[in-house]
Protein backbone atom coordinates (compact mmCIF):
# COMPACT_ATOMS: atom_id res chain seq x y z
CA UNK A 1 0.00 0.00 0.00
CA UNK A 2 1.01 2.97 -1.17
CA UNK A 3 1.89 5.71 1.90
CA UNK A 4 0.10 9.05 1.39
CA UNK A 5 1.85 11.84 0.01
CA UNK A 6 1.48 15.20 2.20
CA UNK A 7 0.76 17.91 -0.03
CA UNK A 8 2.57 20.93 0.51
CA UNK A 9 1.15 24.17 1.95
CA UNK A 10 0.27 26.96 -0.51
CA UNK A 11 3.17 29.76 -0.21
CA UNK A 12 2.23 32.70 -1.48
CA UNK A 13 5.11 34.16 -3.83
CA UNK A 14 6.99 37.49 -3.06
CA UNK A 15 5.14 39.03 -5.61
CA UNK A 16 1.90 38.04 -4.48
CA UNK A 17 2.95 39.46 -0.76
CA UNK A 18 3.96 42.79 -2.62
CA UNK A 19 0.43 42.75 -4.24
CA UNK A 20 -1.41 42.01 -0.97
CA UNK A 21 0.22 44.08 1.30
CA UNK A 22 0.53 47.10 -0.84
CA UNK A 23 -3.32 46.79 -1.66
CA UNK A 24 -4.09 47.09 1.84
CA UNK A 25 -1.77 49.87 2.61
CA UNK A 26 -2.31 51.72 0.10
CA UNK A 27 -6.47 51.82 0.85
CA UNK A 28 -5.79 51.87 4.79
CA UNK A 29 -3.16 55.35 3.59
CA UNK A 30 -6.30 57.08 1.61
CA UNK A 31 -9.01 56.25 4.02
CA UNK A 32 -6.60 57.65 7.02
CA UNK A 33 -5.83 60.50 5.02
CA UNK A 34 -9.19 61.36 3.38
CA UNK A 35 -10.88 64.05 3.35
CA UNK A 36 -13.69 66.42 1.59
CA UNK A 37 -13.11 69.96 -0.44
CA UNK A 38 -15.48 72.08 -0.31
CA UNK A 39 -15.78 72.13 -4.34
CA UNK A 40 -16.85 68.70 -3.92
CA UNK A 41 -20.20 69.42 -2.30
CA UNK A 42 -21.16 71.62 -5.47
CA UNK A 43 -21.87 68.33 -7.08
CA UNK A 44 -23.41 66.74 -3.43
CA UNK A 45 -26.14 68.74 -3.13
CA UNK A 46 -27.03 68.27 -6.97
CA UNK A 47 -27.18 64.68 -5.83
CA UNK A 48 -29.46 66.10 -2.45
CA UNK A 49 -31.60 67.67 -4.85
CA UNK A 50 -32.08 64.50 -7.44
CA UNK A 51 -32.82 62.31 -4.73
CA UNK A 52 -35.58 64.62 -2.97
CA UNK A 53 -37.44 65.12 -6.45
CA UNK A 54 -36.29 68.41 -7.12
CA UNK A 55 -33.85 67.44 -10.33
CA UNK A 56 -30.83 67.28 -11.58
CA UNK A 57 -30.22 70.71 -10.40
CA UNK A 58 -27.73 73.54 -8.20
CA UNK A 59 -30.53 75.13 -6.62
CA UNK A 60 -33.79 73.82 -6.86
CA UNK A 61 -36.16 75.53 -9.84
CA UNK A 62 -32.54 76.04 -11.80
CA UNK A 63 -31.22 74.02 -14.38
CA UNK A 64 -27.80 74.49 -13.83
CA UNK A 65 -24.73 72.21 -13.91
CA UNK A 66 -22.25 72.87 -10.89
CA UNK A 67 -19.93 69.57 -11.61
CA UNK A 68 -17.26 69.52 -13.65
CA UNK A 69 -17.80 65.56 -13.40
CA UNK A 70 -21.05 64.14 -14.07
CA UNK A 71 -20.12 60.88 -14.48
CA UNK A 72 -18.93 60.82 -10.63
CA UNK A 73 -21.46 62.76 -9.22
CA UNK A 74 -24.23 60.97 -10.35
CA UNK A 75 -21.78 57.48 -9.58
CA UNK A 76 -22.28 59.14 -5.83
CA UNK A 77 -25.78 58.98 -6.10
CA UNK A 78 -25.99 55.65 -5.86
CA UNK A 79 -24.74 54.28 -3.02
CA UNK A 80 -25.92 57.75 -1.08
CA UNK A 81 -29.44 56.96 -1.93
CA UNK A 82 -28.92 53.73 -0.23
CA UNK A 83 -27.35 55.55 3.05
CA UNK A 84 -28.85 59.00 2.90
CA UNK A 85 -25.33 59.83 4.50
CA UNK A 86 -23.30 62.49 2.35
CA UNK A 87 -20.11 62.67 3.64
CA UNK A 88 -18.90 58.98 4.43
CA UNK A 89 -20.38 57.63 2.15
CA UNK A 90 -18.65 59.18 -0.73
CA UNK A 91 -15.31 59.78 0.77
CA UNK A 92 -15.33 55.24 1.27
CA UNK A 93 -16.26 55.29 -2.68
CA UNK A 94 -13.28 58.17 -3.33
CA UNK A 95 -11.43 55.17 -1.64
CA UNK A 96 -12.90 52.06 -3.53
CA UNK A 97 -12.36 54.06 -6.88
CA UNK A 98 -8.35 55.01 -6.06
CA UNK A 99 -8.30 51.26 -4.18
CA UNK A 100 -9.58 49.87 -8.09
CA UNK A 101 -7.13 51.65 -10.09
CA UNK A 102 -4.12 50.85 -7.95
CA UNK A 103 -5.66 46.69 -7.77
CA UNK A 104 -5.07 46.83 -11.70
CA UNK A 105 -1.61 48.75 -11.36
CA UNK A 106 -0.24 45.95 -8.89
CA UNK A 107 -1.85 43.13 -10.06
CA UNK A 108 -2.59 43.59 -13.95
CA UNK A 109 0.46 46.09 -14.89
CA UNK A 110 3.47 44.51 -12.43
CA UNK A 111 5.74 41.62 -12.37
CA UNK A 112 7.78 42.18 -10.11
CA UNK A 113 7.71 42.75 -6.49
CA UNK A 114 9.97 46.16 -7.45
CA UNK A 115 7.53 47.29 -9.66
CA UNK A 116 5.08 47.23 -6.99
CA UNK A 117 7.26 48.74 -4.19
CA UNK A 118 8.45 51.62 -6.59
CA UNK A 119 4.76 52.13 -7.94
CA UNK A 120 3.20 52.24 -4.35
CA UNK A 121 5.77 54.56 -2.46
CA UNK A 122 5.83 56.54 -6.33
CA UNK A 123 2.25 57.12 -5.15
CA UNK A 124 1.96 57.10 -1.72
CA UNK A 125 4.90 60.00 -1.07
CA UNK A 126 3.09 62.26 -3.13
CA UNK A 127 0.92 65.01 -1.09
CA UNK A 128 -0.63 65.83 -4.06
CA UNK A 129 -1.46 62.08 -5.17
CA UNK A 130 -2.79 61.07 -1.87
CA UNK A 131 -4.69 64.06 -1.53
CA UNK A 132 -6.71 63.27 -4.10
CA UNK A 133 -6.96 59.77 -3.86
CA UNK A 134 -10.06 61.30 -1.91
CA UNK A 135 -11.26 65.14 -2.02
CA UNK A 136 -14.50 64.04 -3.29
CA UNK A 137 -13.59 65.59 -7.09
CA UNK A 138 -13.50 63.26 -9.52
CA UNK A 139 -9.80 62.82 -9.81
CA UNK A 140 -10.48 59.08 -8.30
CA UNK A 141 -12.52 58.08 -11.06
CA UNK A 142 -10.42 59.06 -13.15
CA UNK A 143 -7.49 56.88 -12.02
CA UNK A 144 -9.47 54.23 -12.16
CA UNK A 145 -10.66 54.87 -15.92
CA UNK A 146 -6.72 55.86 -16.54
CA UNK A 147 -5.66 52.08 -15.30
CA UNK A 148 -8.64 50.93 -17.45
CA UNK A 149 -7.08 52.19 -20.38
CA UNK A 150 -3.33 51.21 -20.03
CA UNK A 151 -4.12 47.92 -19.16
CA UNK A 152 -6.02 47.40 -22.10
CA UNK A 153 -3.63 49.39 -24.26
CA UNK A 154 -0.95 47.97 -23.57
CA UNK A 155 -1.24 44.14 -23.19
CA UNK A 156 -1.89 43.96 -27.03
CA UNK A 157 -0.18 45.17 -29.99
CA UNK A 158 -3.55 44.62 -32.13
CA UNK A 159 -7.14 45.31 -31.74
CA UNK A 160 -9.56 43.70 -32.70
CA UNK A 161 -13.49 44.99 -32.53
CA UNK A 162 -14.42 44.06 -29.33
CA UNK A 163 -10.76 45.14 -27.54
CA UNK A 164 -11.58 48.43 -29.88
CA UNK A 165 -15.03 48.67 -28.40
CA UNK A 166 -13.76 48.30 -24.75
CA UNK A 167 -11.12 50.94 -25.48
CA UNK A 168 -13.52 53.43 -26.90
CA UNK A 169 -15.75 52.91 -24.24
CA UNK A 170 -13.22 53.71 -21.53
CA UNK A 171 -12.22 56.76 -23.10
CA UNK A 172 -16.25 57.29 -23.14
CA UNK A 173 -15.64 57.22 -19.31
CA UNK A 174 -12.73 59.24 -18.96
CA UNK A 175 -14.99 62.75 -20.96
CA UNK A 176 -18.04 61.44 -19.11
CA UNK A 177 -15.65 62.10 -15.94
CA UNK A 178 -13.72 64.91 -16.93
CA UNK A 179 -14.42 66.29 -20.23
CA UNK A 180 -10.42 67.88 -21.10
CA UNK A 181 -8.68 64.56 -19.49
CA UNK A 182 -9.36 63.06 -22.91
CA UNK A 183 -6.69 65.00 -23.93
CA UNK A 184 -4.17 62.50 -22.43
CA UNK A 185 -5.67 59.65 -24.25
CA UNK A 186 -6.57 60.92 -27.56
CA UNK A 187 -2.87 60.56 -29.28
CA UNK A 188 -3.15 56.68 -28.29
CA UNK A 189 -6.83 55.81 -29.21
CA UNK A 190 -6.10 57.42 -32.87
CA UNK A 191 -3.56 55.60 -33.18
CA UNK A 192 -4.77 52.70 -32.09
CA UNK A 193 -7.83 53.23 -34.57
CA UNK A 194 -5.78 53.96 -37.29
CA UNK A 195 -2.87 51.80 -37.35
CA UNK A 196 -3.23 48.82 -34.75
CA UNK A 197 -6.81 47.03 -36.20
CA UNK A 198 -6.85 43.24 -35.82
CA UNK A 199 -8.68 41.90 -39.01
CA UNK A 200 -11.16 45.09 -38.79
CA UNK A 201 -12.39 47.40 -41.49
CA UNK A 202 -11.84 50.62 -41.94
CA UNK A 203 -16.00 51.22 -41.90
CA UNK A 204 -16.31 48.75 -39.39
CA UNK A 205 -13.51 50.55 -36.98
CA UNK A 206 -15.31 54.32 -37.18
CA UNK A 207 -18.51 51.96 -36.11
CA UNK A 208 -17.16 50.45 -33.17
CA UNK A 209 -15.85 53.86 -32.21
CA UNK A 210 -18.59 55.27 -31.88
CA UNK A 211 -20.77 52.96 -30.46
CA UNK A 212 -18.33 53.59 -27.75
CA UNK A 213 -18.42 57.26 -27.33
CA UNK A 214 -22.58 56.53 -27.01
CA UNK A 215 -22.58 57.11 -23.27
CA UNK A 216 -20.65 60.30 -23.93
CA UNK A 217 -22.47 61.88 -27.15
CA UNK A 218 -26.08 60.59 -25.22
CA UNK A 219 -25.08 62.92 -22.19
CA UNK A 220 -23.97 65.55 -24.07
CA UNK A 221 -27.67 65.73 -25.78
CA UNK A 222 -29.28 65.53 -21.98
CA UNK A 223 -26.80 67.98 -21.28
CA UNK A 224 -27.94 70.62 -24.09
CA UNK A 225 -31.26 69.48 -23.75
CA UNK A 226 -31.53 69.92 -19.85
CA UNK A 227 -29.11 72.76 -18.94
CA UNK A 228 -29.43 74.45 -21.90
CA UNK A 229 -25.67 73.74 -23.33
CA UNK A 230 -23.19 71.00 -23.66
CA UNK A 231 -20.90 71.80 -21.40
CA UNK A 232 -20.99 72.56 -17.60
CA UNK A 233 -21.80 75.96 -15.70
CA UNK A 234 -18.33 75.87 -14.56
CA UNK A 235 -16.25 76.13 -17.70
CA UNK A 236 -17.71 79.47 -18.68
CA UNK A 237 -16.68 80.06 -15.10
CA UNK A 238 -12.84 79.52 -16.25
CA UNK A 239 -12.97 80.47 -19.79
CA UNK A 240 -14.71 83.41 -19.92
CA UNK A 241 -12.78 85.89 -17.80
CA UNK A 242 -11.60 87.77 -20.62
CA UNK A 243 -8.03 87.46 -18.79
CA UNK A 244 -5.01 87.06 -21.77
CA UNK A 245 -4.16 84.06 -22.97
CA UNK A 246 -0.28 85.28 -21.60
CA UNK A 247 -1.37 85.79 -18.14
CA UNK A 248 -2.80 82.71 -18.05
CA UNK A 249 0.43 81.31 -19.14
CA UNK A 250 2.70 83.02 -16.31
CA UNK A 251 -0.28 81.91 -13.66
CA UNK A 252 0.49 78.19 -15.66
CA UNK A 253 4.27 78.82 -15.03
CA UNK A 254 4.04 79.54 -11.57
CA UNK A 255 1.69 76.35 -10.60
CA UNK A 256 4.24 74.37 -12.20
CA UNK A 257 7.32 76.27 -10.36
CA UNK A 258 5.16 75.93 -6.89
CA UNK A 259 3.72 72.04 -7.20
CA UNK A 260 7.33 71.12 -7.96
CA UNK A 261 8.81 72.92 -5.18
CA UNK A 262 5.78 71.17 -2.65
CA UNK A 263 5.88 67.49 -4.71
CA UNK A 264 8.40 67.15 -7.14
CA UNK A 265 7.16 63.73 -8.20
CA UNK A 266 4.27 64.86 -10.11
CA UNK A 267 6.30 66.39 -12.51
CA UNK A 268 9.68 64.40 -12.55
CA UNK A 269 7.95 60.93 -12.95
CA UNK A 270 6.22 62.03 -15.91
CA UNK A 271 9.13 64.36 -17.33
CA UNK A 272 11.37 60.80 -17.15
CA UNK A 273 8.83 58.89 -18.91
CA UNK A 274 8.20 61.39 -21.90
CA UNK A 275 12.13 61.06 -21.88
CA UNK A 276 12.33 57.55 -21.70
CA UNK A 277 9.30 57.29 -24.85
CA UNK A 278 11.61 59.75 -26.63
CA UNK A 279 15.04 57.22 -25.93
CA UNK A 280 13.04 54.08 -27.07
CA UNK A 281 11.44 55.81 -30.33
CA UNK A 282 8.11 53.56 -30.82
CA UNK A 283 5.00 54.88 -31.67
CA UNK A 284 3.01 53.11 -28.77
CA UNK A 285 4.76 54.84 -26.39
CA UNK A 286 4.99 58.13 -27.89
CA UNK A 287 1.50 58.40 -28.31
CA UNK A 288 0.83 57.91 -24.73
CA UNK A 289 3.88 60.57 -23.88
CA UNK A 290 2.34 62.96 -26.49
CA UNK A 291 -0.97 62.84 -24.30
CA UNK A 292 0.92 63.91 -20.95
CA UNK A 293 2.73 67.00 -23.19
CA UNK A 294 -0.57 67.99 -24.68
CA UNK A 295 -2.33 68.11 -21.18
CA UNK A 296 0.47 69.22 -19.75
CA UNK A 297 0.45 72.06 -22.16
CA UNK A 298 -3.27 72.50 -21.52
CA UNK A 299 -2.29 73.18 -17.99
CA UNK A 300 -0.15 75.84 -18.64
CA UNK A 301 -2.59 77.26 -20.99
CA UNK A 302 -5.48 77.70 -18.30
CA UNK A 303 -2.99 79.11 -15.79
CA UNK A 304 -2.99 75.90 -13.80
CA UNK A 305 -5.24 75.51 -10.75
CA UNK A 306 -5.98 77.33 -6.83
CA UNK A 307 -5.53 73.47 -6.09
CA UNK A 308 -1.72 72.68 -5.64
CA UNK A 309 -0.86 69.33 -8.05
CA UNK A 310 -4.44 68.34 -8.48
CA UNK A 311 -3.84 68.22 -11.95
CA UNK A 312 -0.92 66.49 -12.08
CA UNK A 313 -2.02 63.82 -10.14
CA UNK A 314 -3.27 61.51 -13.35
CA UNK A 315 -0.62 62.38 -15.01
CA UNK A 316 1.71 60.94 -12.09
CA UNK A 317 -0.44 57.64 -12.27
CA UNK A 318 -0.46 57.57 -15.90
CA UNK A 319 3.08 57.70 -16.16
CA UNK A 320 3.76 55.39 -13.64
CA UNK A 321 1.82 52.83 -14.88
CA UNK A 322 3.00 53.42 -18.78
CA UNK A 323 6.40 53.21 -17.55
CA UNK A 324 5.79 49.78 -15.89
CA UNK A 325 4.12 48.55 -18.31
CA UNK A 326 6.40 49.42 -21.02
CA UNK A 327 9.59 48.15 -19.16
CA UNK A 328 7.72 44.76 -19.05
CA UNK A 329 6.70 44.85 -22.42
CA UNK A 330 10.42 45.58 -24.11
CA UNK A 331 12.11 42.44 -25.90
CA UNK A 332 15.44 44.86 -26.65
CA UNK A 333 18.91 44.43 -25.16
CA UNK A 334 18.30 43.63 -21.62
CA UNK A 335 21.73 46.06 -20.74
CA UNK A 336 19.93 49.04 -22.11
CA UNK A 337 16.77 48.41 -20.16
CA UNK A 338 18.64 47.74 -17.42
CA UNK A 339 20.31 51.09 -17.65
CA UNK A 340 17.08 52.80 -18.63
CA UNK A 341 15.42 51.61 -15.76
CA UNK A 342 18.02 52.57 -13.05
CA UNK A 343 18.00 56.30 -14.39
CA UNK A 344 14.45 56.19 -13.97
CA UNK A 345 14.50 54.65 -10.25
CA UNK A 346 17.24 56.67 -9.14
CA UNK A 347 15.64 60.25 -10.26
CA UNK A 348 12.09 58.80 -8.83
CA UNK A 349 13.75 58.06 -5.32
CA UNK A 350 15.53 61.90 -5.94
CA UNK A 351 12.42 63.34 -6.07
CA UNK A 352 10.91 60.94 -3.11
CA UNK A 353 13.62 62.82 -1.21
CA UNK A 354 13.30 66.02 -2.53
CA UNK A 355 8.94 65.82 -1.74
CA UNK A 356 9.52 64.50 1.63
CA UNK A 357 12.28 67.20 3.09
CA UNK A 358 12.78 70.09 1.05
CA UNK A 359 8.93 70.11 -0.55
CA UNK A 360 7.35 69.58 3.60
CA UNK A 361 9.62 72.22 5.02
CA UNK A 362 10.55 74.84 2.79
CA UNK A 363 7.84 74.83 -0.48
CA UNK A 364 4.88 74.63 1.52
CA UNK A 365 6.13 78.07 2.94
CA UNK A 366 5.04 79.35 -1.10
CA UNK A 367 1.80 78.16 -0.51
CA UNK A 368 -1.22 80.34 0.21
CA UNK A 369 -1.67 80.72 3.72
CA UNK A 370 2.06 80.71 4.63
CA UNK A 371 4.97 83.04 4.90
CA UNK A 372 5.71 83.49 1.04
CA UNK A 373 2.19 82.67 0.68
CA UNK A 374 1.01 82.44 -3.07
CA UNK A 375 -2.02 81.65 -4.20
CA UNK A 376 -1.94 78.14 -4.76
CA UNK A 377 -3.23 76.19 -1.36
CA UNK A 378 -2.79 72.86 -0.09
CA UNK A 379 -6.68 72.06 -0.03
CA UNK A 380 -6.36 69.39 2.16
CA UNK A 381 -4.23 70.81 5.02
CA UNK A 382 -7.14 74.04 5.21
CA UNK A 383 -10.07 71.84 4.86
CA UNK A 384 -8.84 68.63 6.83
CA UNK A 385 -9.41 70.36 10.32
CA UNK A 386 -13.20 69.88 10.05
CA UNK A 387 -13.66 67.66 6.82
CA UNK A 388 -10.73 64.77 7.07
CA UNK A 389 -12.39 61.42 8.03
CA UNK A 390 -9.85 60.76 11.09
CA UNK A 391 -11.55 64.37 12.62
CA UNK A 392 -15.55 63.68 11.79
CA UNK A 393 -15.03 59.99 12.32
CA UNK A 394 -13.43 61.16 15.81
CA UNK A 395 -16.38 63.85 16.40
CA UNK A 396 -19.24 61.36 15.86
CA UNK A 397 -17.71 59.29 18.51
CA UNK A 398 -16.94 61.87 21.23
CA UNK A 399 -20.00 64.34 20.55
CA UNK A 400 -22.29 62.02 18.60
CA UNK A 401 -22.26 64.44 15.37
CA UNK A 402 -19.57 65.05 12.27
CA UNK A 403 -17.46 68.04 12.26
CA UNK A 404 -17.75 69.21 8.51
CA UNK A 405 -21.25 70.83 8.71
CA UNK A 406 -19.37 73.69 10.96
CA UNK A 407 -16.96 74.21 8.03
CA UNK A 408 -18.49 77.48 7.34
CA UNK A 409 -21.04 79.65 9.27
CA UNK A 410 -24.75 80.21 8.41
CA UNK A 411 -24.31 83.83 9.82
CA UNK A 412 -25.23 86.47 6.96
CA UNK A 413 -27.98 84.21 5.60
CA UNK A 414 -30.32 85.11 8.38
CA UNK A 415 -31.38 88.11 6.90
CA UNK A 416 -33.02 85.41 3.66
CA UNK A 417 -34.85 83.70 5.89
CA UNK A 418 -35.97 86.89 7.75
CA UNK A 419 -37.26 88.92 4.93
CA UNK A 420 -38.24 85.19 3.29
CA UNK A 421 -36.64 85.36 0.12
CA UNK A 422 -36.36 82.71 -1.80
CA UNK A 423 -32.68 83.27 -1.92
CA UNK A 424 -29.40 86.02 -2.85
CA UNK A 425 -26.72 86.39 -4.24
CA UNK A 426 -24.29 86.56 -1.16
CA UNK A 427 -20.24 86.92 -0.84
CA UNK A 428 -19.54 83.57 -0.25
CA UNK A 429 -21.81 80.79 -1.16
CA UNK A 430 -19.11 77.62 0.03
CA UNK A 431 -20.23 74.46 -1.48
CA UNK A 432 -20.81 73.08 2.20
CA UNK A 433 -22.88 76.07 2.86
CA UNK A 434 -24.90 75.95 0.07
CA UNK A 435 -25.60 71.93 0.71
CA UNK A 436 -26.38 72.74 4.33
CA UNK A 437 -28.99 75.70 3.32
CA UNK A 438 -30.09 73.73 -0.09
CA UNK A 439 -33.86 74.50 0.90
CA UNK A 440 -33.22 78.45 -0.59
CA UNK A 441 -31.12 79.83 -3.52
CA UNK A 442 -27.82 80.72 -3.12
CA UNK A 443 -25.20 81.81 -5.14
CA UNK A 444 -21.89 83.85 -5.14
CA UNK A 445 -20.25 86.16 -7.42
CA UNK A 446 -17.57 82.81 -8.14
CA UNK A 447 -20.45 81.69 -10.15
CA UNK A 448 -20.18 78.19 -10.32
CA UNK A 449 -23.56 77.74 -10.15
CA UNK A 450 -25.14 81.28 -11.28
CA UNK A 451 -26.39 80.52 -14.92
CA UNK A 452 -26.11 84.82 -15.93
CA UNK A 453 -22.56 86.16 -14.19
CA UNK A 454 -20.87 83.19 -15.17
CA UNK A 455 -21.29 84.31 -18.70
CA UNK A 456 -19.88 87.71 -17.82
CA UNK A 457 -16.19 88.84 -17.87
CA UNK A 458 -14.25 88.51 -14.76
CA UNK A 459 -13.26 91.66 -12.43
CA UNK A 460 -9.90 91.53 -13.26
CA UNK A 461 -7.25 92.06 -9.84
CA UNK A 462 -3.73 91.18 -8.56
CA UNK A 463 -3.30 88.53 -7.20
CA UNK A 464 -6.09 86.20 -8.96
CA UNK A 465 -6.95 82.84 -7.90
CA UNK A 466 -7.13 80.30 -11.23
CA UNK A 467 -10.85 78.98 -11.37
CA UNK A 468 -11.97 81.66 -8.48
CA UNK A 469 -12.12 84.85 -10.15
CA UNK A 470 -15.09 86.78 -8.86
CA UNK A 471 -17.33 88.90 -11.38
CA UNK A 472 -19.06 92.11 -10.03
CA UNK A 473 -22.74 91.12 -9.38
CA UNK A 474 -25.01 93.84 -10.55
CA UNK A 475 -27.27 95.22 -7.94
CA UNK A 476 -30.66 94.81 -9.52
CA UNK A 477 -30.00 90.93 -10.26
CA UNK A 478 -29.20 90.65 -6.91
CA UNK A 479 -32.85 92.12 -6.21
CA UNK A 480 -34.30 89.75 -8.81
CA UNK A 481 -33.07 87.01 -7.32
CA UNK A 482 -34.13 88.08 -4.11
CA UNK A 483 -37.60 88.63 -5.03
CA UNK A 484 -37.95 86.49 -7.85
CA UNK A 485 -38.46 88.35 -11.10
CA UNK A 486 -36.32 90.24 -13.99
CA UNK A 487 -35.93 93.87 -12.45
CA UNK A 488 -32.72 94.78 -14.42
CA UNK A 489 -32.66 97.75 -15.65
CA UNK A 490 -30.12 97.36 -18.29
CA UNK A 491 -31.77 96.58 -21.73
CA UNK A 492 -29.25 94.31 -22.74
CA UNK A 493 -28.63 92.57 -19.66
CA UNK A 494 -32.39 92.41 -18.94
CA UNK A 495 -33.06 90.71 -22.36
CA UNK A 496 -30.09 88.23 -21.65
CA UNK A 497 -31.37 86.95 -18.58
CA UNK A 498 -34.44 86.60 -19.89
CA UNK A 499 -33.33 84.14 -21.99
CA UNK A 500 -31.21 82.76 -19.34
CA UNK A 501 -34.64 82.04 -16.88
CA UNK A 502 -36.28 80.73 -20.34
CA UNK A 503 -33.53 78.25 -20.77
CA UNK A 504 -33.19 77.80 -16.80
CA UNK A 505 -36.10 77.56 -15.45
CA UNK A 506 -38.54 77.70 -18.47
CA UNK A 507 -40.86 74.44 -19.35
CA UNK A 508 -38.59 71.87 -20.04
CA UNK A 509 -40.44 70.88 -23.49
CA UNK A 510 -41.73 74.13 -24.82
CA UNK A 511 -40.58 75.31 -28.02
CA UNK A 512 -39.48 78.62 -26.78
CA UNK A 513 -37.21 77.06 -24.54
CA UNK A 514 -36.04 74.50 -27.27
CA UNK A 515 -35.09 77.86 -29.68
CA UNK A 516 -33.47 79.94 -27.45
CA UNK A 517 -31.21 77.07 -26.35
CA UNK A 518 -30.23 76.73 -30.06
CA UNK A 519 -29.63 80.45 -30.49
CA UNK A 520 -27.78 80.55 -27.33
CA UNK A 521 -25.41 77.88 -28.27
CA UNK A 522 -25.13 79.23 -31.91
CA UNK A 523 -23.86 82.99 -30.26
CA UNK A 524 -26.97 84.76 -31.08
CA UNK A 525 -27.30 86.86 -27.77
CA UNK A 526 -23.44 87.64 -27.05
CA UNK A 527 -24.13 90.48 -28.86
CA UNK A 528 -26.04 91.74 -25.43
CA UNK A 529 -22.98 90.78 -23.16
CA UNK A 530 -20.93 92.75 -25.58
CA UNK A 531 -22.71 95.83 -25.65
CA UNK A 532 -23.46 95.58 -22.00
CA UNK A 533 -19.84 95.20 -20.71
CA UNK A 534 -19.19 97.99 -23.36
CA UNK A 535 -21.66 100.50 -21.14
CA UNK A 536 -20.45 99.32 -18.44
CA UNK A 537 -16.59 98.62 -17.60
CA UNK A 538 -16.54 99.22 -14.12
CA UNK A 539 -17.30 95.30 -14.21
CA UNK A 540 -14.12 94.72 -15.37
CA UNK A 541 -12.21 96.67 -12.60
CA UNK A 542 -12.54 94.83 -8.55
CA UNK A 543 -10.99 96.96 -5.81
CA UNK A 544 -10.33 93.64 -3.78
Amino acid sequence: MKKAVKKKSYQPTDVEIARRLTLFLFALLALLLGWQSDDSFHGYVMIKHLLEGNGFVYNIGERVCATTGPLYTLSCAIPYALTREMFFTTLVLNVIYSTAAYWIFSYKICRTREQILSGFFAFSLSKAFMSYTTSGLENSLLFLFAALFIWQYMKRDFFDGKALLLLALTFSGVALTRMDAVLYFIPAIVYVYLTRRDGVSFIKCVGTGLLGLCPFFIWELFSLFYFGSFVPNTAYVKIGTGISLSDYIKHGILYYWFTFLNDALVLVVPLCFVLITLVMRKPKYLTLSAGIVMYGAYILSIGGDFMMGRHFTLMLFISVLSVTAMFNREKEPFDRIRRINGVYTVTVIAAMIWTMTFGSVVGSQYLYGHIYGSNISDEREFYFPTTGFCNNLRSLIKEGKTCWQDTWSDEGLEYIRREEFKGSIVENAAGILVYNNSDIYLNDTYCLGDPLMSRLPAAYHEPWRVGHLRRICPEEYRYSVEEDKNIISDPDLHEFYDKILIITRGELFSGERIRTILDMNLGRYDHLVESYVEHHPEILVSEE
